[in-house]
């Protein structure tokens, strides 16, 4: 059996799970995690556009601007134009945000310290530049068009619809 086969699902499940954990953490703290996801990448990437991040935080775009039209009224992000486009704003964090920050990556710690119990140091080291060279192997592949070693070697069986469910027959009264 292919032991690969699970990976998939089994990295989704992961996912799900520390998300999971990290957003029972952050009860009773008035974070989101959209709100923390937003906040903590535009600290990576501050001067970023907010187009770019809500792909980067995987947040609809029309959420985003109702997340940011409140944190720029609470003074904890500010919207700078753009010099090279008239359209787009710049996302700079306002000091505000710092304790929120500082908040939020204390839930990440505790989160990751729950998560990696009991896994050695080296174990982790190791995890982490493994899951690094396996998102680097994806940004590859998004670039290069599919190659033909790549395809199936048979198309998938076509996926029959759905029938609608007939009508009962009408009574007559």
């Amino acid at each position: 059996m292919d032991r690969l086969r699970d990976f998939g699902f089994l990295l989704a499940e992961l996912s799900r799970r520390y998300t999971r954990r990290f957003e029972q953490l952050a009860q009773g703290t008035g974070l989101t995690l959209t709100t923390c996801k937003a906040l903590a990448y535009l600290e990576r990437h501050e001067g970023i556009s907010q187009a770019r991040l809500a792909e980067l935080a995987s947040i609809d775009p029309m959420a985003l601007v109702r997340l940011l039209d409140r944190l720029q009224a609470a003074g904890i992000v500010q919207r700078l134009a753009d010099p090279q486009d008239r359209r787009a704003h710049r996302l700079v964090l306002c000091d505000p945000a710092r304790p929120i920050l500082r908040q939020i990556h204390e839930i990440s710690r505790h989160a990751r310290r729950q998560t990696f119990e009991g896994i050695a140091d080296g174990e982790r080291e190791n995890l982490l530049r493994l899951m690094r060279r396996l998102s680097d192997n994806l940004d590859g592949a998004a670039e290069d068009a599919l190659r033909p070693e790549d395809a199936p070697s048979e198309p998938a069986p076509r996926v029959p619809k759905p029938r609608r469910p007939r009508r009962p027959p009408q009574c007559s009264s």
